[in-house]
């Protein structure tokens, strides 16, 4: 049984039945926690997902004073970039990153599970998300690189998925990722909170024995290191590696479902793919997906 955790709000609810619906075309053995960031999506979600554990921000914010008060945290480089220098929009942001690490934290604390995987609801898998677990042996914390030469504001490290045990190492990372990002002036701050909640991730080798790189074992994609990839058959090679796809993270997809036409990733300066036919393949398969799912009678009359 696979524990994952997600977090979004009702414009990202097509996106994350997406997410939902990759898991339940790859395996029974699921939980899904959700923290829901408005109203609407927790009533669609609660109402209609019954294997959906939904959490409304306003609970953890009225349970939580560090939390409430971290929605006031100065915003990173990488959000105020972002928002275009915009310091009300960057805080946004920030905060809304820094929920990933807390809701981990959380679930892990709260829910009565083994382990827990972090997954952003953009992320969509194209095979058994089960086989994360594959890997538990090998530590307590399992990371995904960007797969891109390294830039020192994103860092080594990607949080479209982490992946925590419910044991001592586990539990205390996830504190410890949590903690740095609802306060602001903590001691790594400088050197790492450049990118909301990712390059902290670069500390966790630092400060815990027992991490692993999913990477090492398991293949995913990313608009940002499509070029960084070789394409064999239905295979992708990434350092030395010949893997299958576990999962694309459809960072800024724009869809369209009116028009019936999308862009793939504007601000990662992926406007068509029509030259990479297996990457091309991906978003028509998450596209179609959407579409499906938007004919739905319970996605109309819920949203």
């Amino acid at each position: 049984m696979i524990s994952i955790c997600t977090l979004a709000d009702s414009k990202f609810a097509i996106k994350f039945l997406a997410l939902r619906e990759s898991i339940r075309n790859h395996t029974s053995e699921y939980t899904i926690n959700l923290l829901c960031l408005d109203d609407d999506i927790f009533k669609l979600i609660n109402n209609n997902c019954k294997e959906v554990n939904c959490h409304n921000i306003k609970d953890l914010l009225n349970s939580d004073k560090e939390l409430k008060k971290s929605q006031n945290n100065k915003p990173s480089f990488e959000s105020l970039n972002l928002c275009g220098g915009n310091e009300k929009g960057a805080k946004k942001l920030q905060f809304i990153w820094s929920l990933a690490s807390y809701y981990s934290w959380y679930c892990l604390k709260h829910c009565n599970i083994d382990d827990i995987v972090y997954v952003d609801a953009d992320i969509y898998f194209f095979e058994d998300p089960t086989r994360i677990l594959d890997l538990k042996d090998f530590g307590s914390i399992g990371l995904i690189e960007n797969r891109v030469p390294y830039n020192p504001v994103n860092g080594l490290y990607n949080v479209g998925i982490v992946y925590f045990k419910n044991d001592k190492d586990g539990q205390s990372c996830a504190a410890f990722w949590k903690d740095c990002l609802l306060h602001d002036d903590n001691e790594y701050a400088s050197a790492y909170g450049t990118c909301g909640d990712q390059k902290y991730l670069e500390l966790f080798p630092k400060l815990y024995n027992s991490v692993f790189k999913i990477d090492d074992y398991l293949g995913h994609l990313a608009p940002w290191n499509i070029h960084h990839h070789q394409y064999i058959a239905d295979k992708i090679l990434w350092n030395g590696k010949l893997q299958k796809l576990l999962f694309y993270h459809f960072s800024n997809f724009k869809e369209d479902l009116k028009n019936k036409t999308y862009i793939p990733a504007p601000r990662h300066g992926i406007l068509n793919l029509k030259n990479n036919k297996f990457v091309f393949s991906l978003y028509e398969q998450y596209f179609k997906d959407m579409e499906s799912l938007n004919e739905n009678i319970i996605w109309n009359d819920c949203i």
